[in-house]
């Protein structure tokens, strides 16, 4: 064998070993759901065979990807049949979208059966408030300016701040709490949230 030769091998052989630990340090019980994830999705706690966090990298090639969970990188394996929801196909997924990946362990491997990008929304120009409106709203108030606003993101971040005269009406929790939303159909109601992708 050729130096040349030996060096490829070695160096294939680091990437099986690196990719062979990660995969193994997962399936040994870590948590592979963010806390950040966890903030909106506190179902995803509940479901088996899950990971959450952000999409760093694809390989088309060795047929993987790499996500970062709680700071963590982690590689998976995706087939041709792996499901892409919200992007055109697994090219389609661009860093750092936040993904939900639903996974089965194939010996040390992760091997994604789906993969949930976070969708991209678009909000029709003239549905949004200017931050001048939103400030003449607030002084106003809710009463005088015949208006809701709708503070969705998770509770923790509404105590953590909001702009006054808001109600917390965190998003996975909209149906179970639109009773706190005006009785009056012909109230504008105005939400906003830590952004969107």
């Amino acid at each position: 064998m050729n130096f040349k030769c030996f060096i490829i091998f070695l160096t294939a052989a680091c990437l099986w070993l690196v990719t062979s630990l990660c995969a193994s340090e997962a399936v040994a019980g870590e948590e592979l759901v963010s806390k950040r994830c966890l903030a909106c999705h506190t179902d995803y706690k509940n479901m088996p065979d899950i990971a959450a966090g952000e999409f760093d990298s694809l390989s088309n090639k060795a047929k993987t990807f790499q996500a970062t969970l709680e700071g963590r990188k982690y590689l998976f394996k995706f087939r041709d049949d792996t499901e892409v929801v919200n992007a055109k196909g697994m090219k389609g997924l661009k860093a750092p979208v936040p993904i939900r990946v639903h996974f089965s362990r194939v010996g040390s491997d992760l091997v994604a059966s789906k993969v949930v990008a976070k969708p991209v929304i678009k909000v029709p120009d003239e549905q949004l408030v200017s931050i001048e409106e939103m400030e003449s709203l607030v002084a106003l108030g809710p009463e005088k300016g015949n208006f809701a606003l709708v503070d969705s993101r998770p509770e923790v971040k509404y105590n953590e701040g909001h702009i006054p005269g808001a109600i917390s009406i965190p998003f996975p929790k909209m149906s179970e709490l639109s009773g706190r939303l005006p009785k009056d159909k012909n109230s504008r109601i105005i939400f906003y949230c830590e952004g969107f992708r």
